[in-house]
């Protein structure tokens, strides 16, 4: 149930919000780097399991795949239903806990806590009523707000001890991405999520107008990367990392030219995606940990 590899994807997120801190002349301080991704990881695997949750009805009538279709878990063990909720929740509080200790231990700002707070609670009702923002057509902006803001702004806020004009900067293209993720993960629940009632993007404009935003979203990606670089709003070379954004772009070209209603055409699709992505952002970690070497 806890889905382990989008862990991996958060970790990156973190790591490349801590990354931009301590080459915008903050320390790099190993101990807090790791305490810091303690209430982190903490509230994003609490997600796994509140969705799961909160995802039931949708989850009986789709397929399970890497990046969509829930665990099934709970779909083929419904007795694991109330387990499952008492994870989510304390994980949820074992985060909060964690930031707090934290946040005191390093003196920092209780706008920490705050921050990380609210990551863990967007995440929370992302599935969870009373808000249950994926069913009510906000799951894309709060998507939009856990990449773009949230996950790489909490490695950034550990290092830094607050958010400044280095980070904001990326927020843009991440956020871009944030968009680009999660319409990729919609894709092939389009028939499920309909009957559920979720009101995603993809099920209110279909998977070729979805598919279309997914290049839009690449686009603005690329080209807020190339406005920066140019602009010469960030003190290290962004071309490296300009060049590998093409690569959800050209994904999501592919994607929108071969048109198929063939869920496992739209799976192999999705998986393109979500590759070219993580590529990108592990190159955007290499990049600048390569410029902080030989600064």
């Amino acid at each position: 149930m806890g889905r382990l590899h989008f862990l991996i994807f958060g970790f990156l997120l973190y790591l490349l919000g801590f990354l931009l801190a301590i080459f915008s002349e903050h320390k790099f301080d190993l101990t807090k780097f790791f305490l810091g991704y303690i209430p982190f990881s903490f509230a994003h695997l609490s997600v796994s399991f509140s969705n799961d949750y909160y995802d039931q009805q949708s989850d009986k009538t789709s397929s399970r795949t890497m990046f969509s279709g829930g665990s099934r878990v709970l779909v083929e063990h419904p007795h694991l239903q109330i387990t499952a909720l008492k994870i989510a929740f304390m994980l949820l509080v074992l985060s909060a806990i964690s930031l707090i200790l934290f946040t005191i231990s390093f003196s920092y700002s209780y706008w920490l806590v705050l921050f990380g707070i609210t990551g863990g609670l967007l995440g929370w009702f992302y599935t969870a009523p009373p808000l249950k923002l994926s069913y009510r057509g906000f799951g894309e902006i709060a998507t939009m707000i856990a990449i773009g803001l949230l996950m790489p702004g909490m490695g950034y806020f550990v290092a830094a001890g607050t958010i400044s004009s280095p980070f904001i900067l990326f927020m843009i293209p991440l956020s871009a991405y944030g968009l680009f993720f999660i319409i990729s993960v919609e894709l092939p629940d389009l028939e499920s999520d309909t009957l559920s009632r979720k009101r995603n993007l993809v099920v209110m404009i279909g998977r070729k107008k979805a598919k279309l935003t997914l290049i839009i979203a690449s686009t603005i990606g690329t080209l807020s990367l190339l406005i920066t670089d140019q602009l010469g709003l960030m003190p290290f070379n962004l071309i490296p990392t300009i060049i590998l954004s093409t690569l959800p772009l050209i994904s999501a070209i592919i994607c929108y030219i071969l048109e198929s209603e063939d869920r496992r055409i739209t799976v192999k699709q999705v998986f393109s995606n979500m590759t070219s992505l993580i590529i990108l952002i592990i190159g955007m970690n290499i990049n600048l940990l390569i410029h902080y070497l030989i600064a």
